[in-house]
């Protein structure tokens, strides 16, 4: 296995924990009082856009050819500190 293919599955593996945190979020949310479940839901929805854009560059990434790999690669790497930012700052009262 190439050392660009064990990237692209780390960083699927990442995107896929990313959306069981979100999921796991999502239920908490669901108990909280109204007002709050309205915050929390348009929290997810942004970072449930964020998910999908990370996907997006990822599929590019993965048919990337070799020369402009890298260039996909730096786009994805910093979609990914953006999207681990959000994913961290996830918490209820």
């Amino acid at each position: 296995m190439s050392i660009r293919d064990v990237y692209e599955k780390k960083m699927q593996a990442q995107l896929d924990e990313w959306k069981s945190r979100l999921e796991v979020f999502k239920e908490k949310a669901d108990q909280e009082e109204t007002n709050l479940q309205l915050e929390y839901y348009t929290i997810i929805d942004e970072i449930k856009l964020e998910l999908e854009a990370a996907h997006t560059k990822l599929q590019r990434l993965k048919q990337a050819g070799d020369e402009t790999w890298e260039e996909f690669k730096a786009e994805v790497e910093t979609t990914w500190d953006s999207l681990d930012e959000l994913i961290r700052s996830l918490t209820l009262p």
